[in-house]
């Protein structure tokens, strides 16, 4: 059976899934939709692409014309929801940006949707697939550190030219739950906690020209061990620096400490009864195959729909911490 696919929004990490539909004689990419007119123009050069894929402005009309098996979702954060929901609707397994819905109230509408539909759902959790965290998951699962006291992260971008849509707030989710949810996602998959509570602080400091996004955010959280969590966050990352991200994990137990540096390239562990040591990193998993495999029964979802809406809740849920100054608490997945 070749699954039909189909593009709507061309605005995140939709590169995950045309690479290997690319290679993948099992996929084919039926339609792609944009409101960009001018990248859509491109579609036809995609190795993905054959002569009969189809191009769209509006989503809603692609998804009435179109036979489609599987949508990768990379619009903007305000319409996700409601695309989410109409696939669901048509049974079509979705594969989507971040956060899940815009709302903690169209959270609640998608989880129905989905739950109803018998579709499959992933979120594009790609730090879960690279062989840094994988390589920790399984240090942390075989006992390396212990008891778990203490995890950090930080996530430092450069700003870049951003586009329209991320300047406001009535098209963009937020620094927390856009990449913060990168950040507290590698903490609950990593150790295999979860969060409690939690608050904290966000702004735009130092940028004027991007408008409504902030350039900063810093989290202090409670796990469900007792545990704290501290992430921060940032547009800060200067033009001259050597890669886009500065991304580091750092956690910290009874019996050692495990820490990823430069953007995973290394994993260091320190443990009570040895000195440190780099250890031998993983293969990385392609999301895509691992999705489509998921959805033929043949493996486990490394990104499930469970844990996708409780991240998504949590990253909401701390955004509105952030906003109005308090602490939440938050519920178990």
């Amino acid at each position: 059976m070749i699954l039909q696919v189909g593009l709507i929004g061309l605005k995140g990490h939709q590169g995950v899934a045309l690479g290997a539909i690319a290679r993948r004689e099992d996929c084919r990419l039926a339609a792609v939709c944009d409101d960009d007119e001018s990248k859509l123009s491109e579609v036809a050069q995609w190795p993905a692409a054959d002569e009969n894929t189809l191009t769209f402005i509006e989503s809603q009309q692609m998804l009435e014309e179109v036979a489609l098996d599987v949508v990768v979702e990379a619009g903007t954060d305000d319409l996700r929801g409601q695309i989410i929901m109409a696939c669901a609707e048509r049974g079509i397994h979705v594969l989507a940006e971040k956060p899940l819905a815009f709302t903690p109230d169209e959270l609640d509408q998608v989880r129905a949707a989905v739950a109803s539909s018998g579709s499959r759902l992933s979120m594009l959790l790609t730090m879960r697939y690279e062989p840094a965290y994988l390589a920790i998951k399984q240090a942390v699962a075989d006992g390396a550190l212990g008891k778990m006291c203490l995890a950090t992260v930080q996530k430092s971008y450069r700003l870049g030219q951003r586009p329209e849509w991320q300047k406001s707030r009535e098209t963009f989710s937020g620094i927390i739950p856009f990449i913060g949810i990168h950040a507290l996602d590698l903490i609950r998959y990593t150790s295999g906690r979860h969060f409690v509570s939690g608050g904290g602080y966000q702004g735009n400091i130092g940028h004027p020209e991007i408008g409504d996004m902030e350039d900063s955010a810093c989290l202090a959280l409670q796990l469900d061990n007792g545990a704290s969590a501290a992430v921060r966050l940032d547009y800060c990352r200067p033009e001259a620096a050597p890669t886009h991200g500065d991304d580091r994990l750092r956690l910290a137990g009874s019996e050692g400490v495990i820490e990823a540096l430069g953007c995973g390239e290394t994993v260091t562990l320190i443990t009570q009864h040895e000195g440190p040591r780099q250890l031998e990193l993983p293969a990385p998993v392609d999301q895509w195959d691992n999705f489509i495999a998921s959805i033929h029964g043949d493996e486990e979802c490394l990104a499930p729909a469970a844990d996708c809406f409780y991240i998504t809740e949590v990253v909401l849920r701390l955004k509105e911490a952030a906003d109005k100054g308090i602490v939440v608490q938050l519920r178990s997945p």
